[in-house]
């Protein structure tokens, strides 16, 4: 199971307001993780911080906006690891490549916790928090696209469509971890795994098709 964030010792006195928001995330994050989306309100992130509503409202003028701002960072997060962990894994193998991007996704749900990620493709919550979350998700594997069409020799829209499908495999590969069922080492294993198989899957697909 990841480790939750801890929580730094609450600053003293008047803060900037880039520090203070990055307070204010890190809570909401926190709380998002700790105790599902329903309880990342205002009142409780201010009641938590021991902040008043209106400072908090100052930086998030509505509830909508705090969480998208949660995983608008969450993505910056796992997007800025991504791109290490592509400078460092080319060139490379199919299979380390994928160990690379699923440890990278890792570390940024250790750094965040488990809610923000679980958030971006949630069923069954807010449809307008959802839409939201899915929307930012989507931004986060569009530059991807491209790279993806070109490894497997497909059309971008096709492209796209995969995308879902092989981020789903390695999602679905990281849960055990999550829910605490095994280790880090072995979600990472079954991640990989899941999405070595199918990027190898779909990237024959196309040359049987041509020989037809």
């Amino acid at each position: 199971m990841p480790a939750r964030p801890r929580r730094p010792p609450p600053p003293t006195g008047r803060i900037p307001a880039d520090a203070r928001r990055r307070q204010l995330l890190d809570e909401a994050a926190r709380i998002l993780t700790e105790q599902g989306i329903e309880h990342v309100q205002i009142t409780e992130i201010s009641a938590r911080l021991g902040v008043s509503r209106p400072l908090v409202y100052r930086l998030f003028p509505t509830r909508q906006a705090l969480v998208s701002a949660v995983l608008e960072d969450f993505v910056a997060l796992v997007n800025e690891r991504f791109q290490r962990a592509l400078l460092h894994a080319l060139p490379g193998t199919v299979e380390s490549i994928t160990t690379a991007f699923v440890e990278a996704s890792c570390d940024a749900i250790e750094q965040r916790g488990a809610g923000p990620w679980l958030l971006l493709d949630a069923r069954g919550v807010d449809p307008e928090l959802a839409r939201i979350g899915r929307g930012i998700f989507a931004r986060l594997l569009a530059p991807w696209q491209a790279q993806l069409a070109d490894f497997i020799g497909t059309t971008p829209r096709r492209a796209a469509s995969l995308l879902w499908v092989i981020v789903a495999a390695g999602r679905a590969g990281l849960d055990g971890w999550i829910d605490g069922g095994v280790t880090r080492a072995e979600a990472v294993r079954d991640a990989t795994t899941a999405v070595s198989a199918l990027l190898v899957a779909f990237t024959t697909t196309p040359k049987r098709a041509k020989r037809r």
